[in-house]
């Protein structure tokens, strides 16, 4: 379950990576949704094997627990973003909006993505030494 979790969340980190640079030096394109979508449904699904494997250790970190949610709804409202601004024939308002705010939410996954890291560094080491 941990060797998935892993995969997904780096899964998520590239394709994030990918769409949301691609997306700032090309405009927003559909594939670039679609290379988001992907990163969203990696980052649901290692988010959710990695909280049902601290589940089943006994060990949650909760503030990576609250800073994990928070940035995986903070891609979920950017996704929500770039879906719009796709859809919406004059998509300038929102694609500006995008652009402006993609950066930062981008970081605070990144921030979340490198506190889970840690803190599975950390759980790995308190673990080996019982």
């Amino acid at each position: 379950m941990l060797f998935q979790a892993v995969i997904f969340m780096n899964l998520a980190l590239i394709f994030y990576t990918w769409a949301v640079f691609s997306a700032r030096k090309q405009g927003l394109l559909r594939k670039h949704l679609l290379i988001f979508g992907a990163g969203l449904i990696c980052d649901y699904l290692g988010t959710h094997l990695m909280f049902l494997y601290g589940l089943a250790t006994g060990y949650v970190p909760e503030m990576h627990t609250l800073t994990g949610l928070g940035s995986l709804y903070g891609m979920a409202f950017h996704f929500m973003l770039a879906l719009s601004a796709s859809l919406i024939r004059r998509a300038e308002a929102v694609n500006r909006l995008f652009h402006r705010v993609s950066l930062t939410i981008y970081t605070g996954w990144v921030i979340a993505f490198i506190s889970g890291m840690v803190a599975g560094i950390h759980a790995a080491q308190r673990h080996g030494a019982q």
